[in-house]
């Protein structure tokens, strides 16, 4: 099972278990209730759904969420069906075909099956409806009493559906959120990706320079790396990337912006007032990098870093950010012409 199928099926344990202790603690108090009325038909009733939904908490903690839910609703259903012959259509009794419509639709069934079971419990509220409507109740209650219990059944599934609903919106919006990161972000490095990163510099470039503020770019290239994958292998080559991506970012301020560029290149865009302090990042990280051992199949490497500078002092209607990365490439390779492992910079 996939990772995000394992947090589906935990959302929907934590979910559904709200549901079924909820329903416990609620059988719970109606079942007083219905000795308090005397009814006993109802009270067992009401104890058999009791038991299914403790029943069904056991049966979630051994991951059969399906036929938890299966019998919860299915049971629940064919008690509401039969409270509503004996107190009639007046109790509320009815809005719970409503809520276990809901669950269906809240549970990991198939879609198909959700379907069925939905049509198959608006069959049972429509052929209930159609039975009760003009029958006399077994139990005829006081008005004042069949009100209040009306009022607290619509209270409690309006809570209950509402509370479902809002908790699959926000596993939605955690998702949406999750799937936007994912976009945005590099698989192997964590960092962000390459859209992301020109996204980044054509905002700084549009809203930051015009406010008089530099802007200083720095890219990065892992000197050698083809040779890297060719020996070690390209798992070598990741564990490569993401720890040298972690040693950069340990580099830089919470205000600056380190992603992947391609390949084994990075892009650092940091917001320093000249191009001495942006050159003295780029330094830390060639040193820092520099000191890193790897160990790959009993054998300690060295890697080293060739970087490129460019601090943009001012806005300059032609500067684009496809111009800063050509200008900031220029002066990387100028560091990959002259030895490699060294740092290149110059201001625009």
């Amino acid at each position: 099972m996939s990772t995000i199928e394992n947090k589906d099926y935990q959302r929907y344990y934590i979910q559904s278990n709200l549901v079924y202790f909820g329903a416990i603690v609620m059988h719970v108090v109606l079942g007083f209730f219905f000795l308090w009325l005397n009814s006993m038909e109802a009270f067992w009733a009401n104890l058999v759904v009791f038991g299914v939904a403790v029943y069904a908490v056991v049966l979630n903690r051994q991951y059969r969420y399906a036929f938890a839910s299966l019998i919860y609703i299915s049971t629940t259903t064919i008690v509401i069906t039969f409270q509503i012959i004996i107190f009639g259509m007046e109790a509320g009794l009815f809005y719970y075909y409503i809520n276990m419509a809901m669950l269906i639709i809240f549970t990991n069934w198939k879609n198909r099956e959700k379907v069925i079971g939905i049509v198959l419990v608006a069959l049972f509220a429509m052929s209930v409806h159609q039975f009760v409507y003009f029958q006399t109740p077994i139990y005829v209650l006081p008005r004042n009493l069949i009100h209040l219990w009306h009022h607290f059944n619509l209270i409690l599934n309006m809570f209950a559906i509402g509370h479902s609903a809002y908790f699959f919106m926000k596993i939605a919006d955690e998702a949406e959120e999750r799937l936007i990161v994912q976009a945005k972000t590099d698989f192997v490095t964590g960092v962000k990706n390459r859209g992301a990163l020109m996204m980044t510099l054509d905002h700084e470039i549009e809203h930051h320079l015009p406010l008089g503020g530099g802007i200083g770019v720095i890219m990065g290239d892992i000197d050698h790396f083809k040779k890297i994958n060719d020996t070690y292998g390209h798992i070598a080559g990741d564990v490569v990337l993401a720890r040298i991506s972690q040693l950069l970012m340990e580099c830089l301020r919470e205000t600056d912006v380190i992603g992947r560029y391609g390949g084994e290149e990075f892009l650092m865009i940091c917001h320093v007032r000249d191009l001495r302090t942006l050159e003295t990042i780029a330094q830390r990280m060639r040193e820092t990098i520099a000191r890193q051992k790897f160990e790959f199949a009993g054998d300690t490497l060295s890697v080293t870093m060739s970087f490129g500078v460019v601090y943009i002092k001012y806005k300059d209607e032609n500067i684009t950010s496809e111009k800063v990365i050509d200008l900031v490439d220029q002066q990387l390779y100028s560091s990959k012409s002259n030895g490699r492992n060294m740092v290149t910079a110059i201001e625009s």
